[in-house]
């Protein structure tokens, strides 16, 4: 196994809010740690063009991801959808991927937004075929559902990867057996999630990503802080332990992984 020395978080969200003023150190401090690009997972509008302003200082370590992600749909009406859709449409070329896109349909996020998140999800499958960009997929207690409109619209050709995977091992079946990738963050390190570890343990390794999905979902080594991307060194530590191999052969292949499937070398 050749390492690459230059690691990467496959999903985070360095435009967040909660980091502003702060950026700058975080890369720095990750990047000390090997880690040397961030793939960043879009939310709305307003996200994107603070992923832009990100990128522009720092253009080669920060990947740019566009999407409509389930929360922001849930929090918008159909007329706002359809402008943001619109506009989504017009700015894709400048990301590597279209993404968060699917589905959460926990009451509490969800409310009156189920119809409205379908009808979007299935408008941002059709903008993949177009302009042929993997998918970054949110898929929060709507299984079935996703899989029935994955099926019926199709993945684009470049298929795209399952962020923050927290299921089955039947469940990651299911989206293996679509093309798609398995991104794995912080809550493969709790030692009570039995279910994931068992999936982990069956997900061959040509189709695992690891992510930090910063500054949320922290590992319990950084429980009662913002999660820095740094913390994919404890998500690669605890999937050696599961899977037998050194953190380091980790990173080195889930970094191989991702290249697979964004194309970039």
């Amino acid at each position: 196994m050749v390492a690459f020395g230059r690691w990467i978080d496959a999903h985070g969200h360095l435009a967040d809010s909660r980091w502003d003023g702060q950026q700058d150190a975080i890369i720095e401090e990750a990047r000390a740690r090997g880690i040397h690009f961030f793939m960043q997972g879009g939310v709305g509008p307003e996200d994107w063009e603070k992923q832009k302003a990100l990128h522009a200082r720092y253009p080669t370590h920060i990947g740019m991801c566009f999407g409509l992600h389930p929360y922001w749909v849930a929090e918008h009406d159909e007329d706002e959808c359809e402008d943001a859709l619109n506009l989504l449409a017009r700015m894709l070329p400048e990301a590597m991927g279209l993404g968060e896109a699917g589905l959460d349909f926990r009451p509490n996020i969800m409310k009156d937004s189920q119809e409205r998140q379908i009808g979007v999800f299935e408008d941002q499958l059709e903008l993949a075929h177009i302009s042929n960009r993997p998918v970054v997929l949110h898929i929060v207690q709507a299984h079935e559902q996703s899989l029935m409109i994955m099926d019926l619209f199709g993945l684009p050709q470049e298929k795209g990867m399952v962020h923050s995977f927290n299921g089955s091992a039947h469940k990651a079946q299911d989206f293996l057996n679509r093309g798609l990738f398995l991104s794995i963050g912080g809550p493969v390190c709790r030692p009570d999630n039995q279910k994931l570890h068992q999936a982990v343990k069956e997900i061959p390794l040509e189709f695992l990503l690891i992510e930090s999905d910063s500054p949320d979902q922290a590992p319990p080594l950084y429980k009662g802080q913002l999660n820095p991307p740094e913390s994919i060194w404890e998500v690669a530590k605890t999937i050696g332990e599961l899977k037998s191999l050194d953190p380091l052969e980790i990173l080195d292949i889930t970094t191989g992984n991702f290249h697979r499937l964004f194309g970039i070398t």
